[in-house]
């Protein structure tokens, strides 16, 4: 279906959120209106001056199955840090150990691993250290829908025992033949079984898709669904409501018969819990369903705080084999509470084609504590792609859900309306993907589909490669425990380097106006000697290599596998 280049009437007001609320984000936006401090901030952690242990453990899946039971596994981290982050404690460290020496010269924690009395693992790892497992046997568990509760406890001796405690959750479930999603809390990527239902093992995934609206397209055109696949798309993302019941059952079929996974959005009911589990109990056992997504925009509209986690407990006492998501709007509006409902937040900046400081619709100025231009708290520009979802990541990070709650972007694939005066073209689209994948994002379902279509400079007409190139080439890193990741920034350019110990990924993103040059050292090349072998193109636009280094024009961005 071809893009029209005016935003449809009932997206356009879907777009417009504050239309139809008295503030958004917290803010006043009417010309009638004053400015009043929004507040809800996240607030950010007291520093030390001296270490701190911040030791966290989690299953490295969840759920688990019974046919999981004597290959499972717990992930723990054992970063010394210097922010009371949640759970961090003071820590002496062993008389002649310095952190500059490196994690080796610290010594040891014991840990245990205990359900109730029952204890599943001990272990020794190392201190500063993430991401070690500790293989556990759940045989003498009973599968069952309701998480245990686990505790891990630490050791560490200096001159006298330092004991420290960190409290998990295990989901370990009866098997079923029906859907199943696993999230790997080791990287934060899904798993998911053959979409069409045949069975067989669980694979790694890195969602990445369309929203596309039920009432405005789908009831009209199923061929969407097929358009999408063959754009190279693994996941759509139908956006309610689904009144036509008969055409919204022939859309699950299609959507698994092309191959696609399903995220099930019920942001118009979710505050109704009588009518999740009504939905939940008809679409559970879909073999391509995905994940759940509950609120949309919470924040942004000011839904109430313990809405999204109600539903979030209820859905888990239903199903508990599916992830649940919610997509915040607001660059810092009340985080910490609607993320309590959520194992997936989904970030959805929309920078480009705003007026950063002035509101076209609205006709009023937009600043930290008044207005809404579309993009909250924004520059209007790809930084403020990579600092959204670079944000989300922290703020997680800082509550002790690093692991158990994932980051996704919802790419921007609209514009020439509201508060957007045009659309991104194919590049800018495909940047907003790679930056938000430099910065830990696992997933991605842009706004919304159909998009623009035509030659390569459509997003559309970038996509058809675009895809093939991140499924294959750049998804079996990001889904690999093993890898190292270290992120870059220089003159502009967003880089991002996963090294599996034979080989580097390279994810580059110009996402500023300048044409720079960046040499090997600068992104951890420095070994590079004869780029022609050592360095292989995999997909960019406005962006090459030469004997040193990388070469970029405005906005351009690069995938590219560097091997020693």
């Amino acid at each position: 279906m071809k893009y029209s280049s005016t935003l449809h009437p009932v997206l356009a007001a879907s777009l417009l959120g504050g239309a139809f609320a008295q503030t958004w984000c917290g803010k006043n936006y009417m010309a009638n209106q004053t400015a009043v401090p929004p507040g809800g901030q996240f607030d950010l952690p007291v520093g030390s001056t001296e270490p701190l242990l911040a030791f966290r453990c989690a299953p490295a899946f969840r759920p688990y199955l019974e046919e999981d039971a004597q290959t499972a596994s717990f992930v723990v981290d054992t970063p010394i840090v210097y922010q009371y982050i949640s759970g961090a404690a003071p820590i002496t460290l062993l008389g002649n150990s310095t952190l500059s020496a490196g994690s080796s010269d610290l010594g040891n924690l014991n840990i245990t691993i205990s359900i109730g009395e029952s204890v599943l693992a001990t272990q020794a790892v190392p201190l500063n250290a993430s991401g070690i497992e500790v293989s556990v046997d759940l045989s003498s568990l009973q599968a069952q829908k309701t998480a245990y509760n686990v505790s891990c406890s630490a050791t560490y001796t200096s001159d006298s025992p330092q004991k420290y405690r960190a409290n998990s959750s295990l989901l370990y479930l009866p098997d079923t033949n029906s859907s199943v999603t696993k999230t790997d809390l080791r990287t934060g990527a899904l798993w998911v079984r053959p979409v069409d239902g045949s069975g067989g093992g669980f694979a790694p995934i890195i969602p990445n898709g369309f929203y596309t609206s039920f009432d405005q397209y789908l009831v009209n055109n199923l061929s969407i669904i097929d358009n999408l696949k063959a754009d190279g798309f693994n996941t759509i993302h139908p956006i309610p409501p689904f009144d036509n019941v008969t055409v919204f059952q022939q859309v699950l079929n299609r959507t698994q018969a092309a191959g696609l996974y399903l995220i099930y959005d019920m942001r118009s009911v979710y505050q109704n819990l009588s009518a999740v589990a009504e939905q939940v109990n008809s679409l559970m056992s879909y073999p391509n369903l995905l994940t759940w997504e509950t609120a949309h925009e919470p924040d942004g509209n000011s839904d109430p705080f313990g809405a999204a986690k109600a539903a979030y407990d209820l859905i888990y006492q239903m199903d508990g084999y599916h992830p649940i998501s919610i997509v915040l709007n607001c660059e810092d509006y009340n985080f910490s509470p609607y993320v309590e409902g959520s194992d997936i937040v989904i970030q959805d900046a929309y920078p480009i084609g705003i007026n950063a400081t002035f509101s076209p619709v609205w006709h009023t100025p937009c600043n930290d504590t008044f207005g809404h231009c579309g993009c909250d708290n924004c520059e209007g520009n790809m930084v403020d792609i990579k600092a959204r979802v670079q944000t989300y990541k922290d703020r997680l990070n800082i509550m002790g859900w690093d692991r158990t709650k994932a980051v996704w972007s919802a790419p921007q694939a609209f514009g020439s309306g509201a508060y957007w005066n045009t659309t991104p073209t194919g590049q800018e689209w495909a940047a907003m993907n790679l930056a938000s994948l430099n910065h830990g994002a696992l997933g991605a379902i842009s706004f919304s589909y159909p998009t623009t279509t035509g030659n390569v400079t459509t997003i559309e007409g970038t996509a058809t490669n675009f895809t093939g190139v991140i499924s294959e080439s750049v998804a079996p890193f990001l889904v690999d425990p093993s890898v190292n990741f270290t992120g870059y920034s220089y003159q502009g350019v967003d880089v991002g380097r996963w090294f599996n110990g034979s080989s580097s990924l390279l994810i580059l993103a110009n996402i500023n106006g300048t044409g720079p040059y960046v040499p090997w050292a600068e992104v951890g090349l420095g070994w590079v000697t004869n780029s022609t072998t050592q360095v292989q193109r995999v997909f960019s636009v406005s962006q090459n290599t030469n004997n040193t280094g990388f070469n970029f024009r405005p906005g351009g961005i690069g995938i590219w596998i560097a091997t020693e």
